[in-house]
């Protein structure tokens, strides 16, 4: 009879543990080594470092014109520093766990920039 019980709640047990599982991004493969370790996507791109702020749940994709923190923001942000600041914003990003990009509010309101995003400013 245990065993029954034991057998029905495992799984309700296992699926409490967290929404997110091990989705790629906030709690996946990439969260932990970036693209240093080789298991995630290569970041080479503004396009590239703000997808993985999205997928690791940093930045909303868009946030209905509330603030600049967004995707589309994240691009223009990039893209306005100079060559040598975009190279190393993309490689900050693409190097960070996610856990090391959140910031305060995010993803809903996130403020201020990640720090990859903060330093290489024009």
């Amino acid at each position: 009879m245990r065993r029954g019980i034991l057998l029905l709640l495992g799984p309700l047990v296992w699926g409490a543990c967290g929404e997110m599982g091990n989705s790629d991004g906030a709690r996946g493969r990439c969260a932990a080594g970036g693209q240093v370790l080789g298991q995630c996507d290569v970041v080479e791109t503004p396009e590239d470092a703000c997808w993985k702020l999205v997928d690791c749940g940093v930045l909303p994709l868009d946030n209905g014109g509330r603030n600049q923190f967004d995707w589309g923001g994240c691009v223009d942000r990039i893209e306005s520093f100079d060559s040598d600041g975009q190279e190393r914003a993309i490689a900050c990003v693409g190097v960070a766990s996610c856990d090391q990009l959140t910031v305060q509010g995010s993803p809903a309101d996130p403020y201020p920039w990640p720090d990859c995003l903060e330093f290489p400013a024009p």
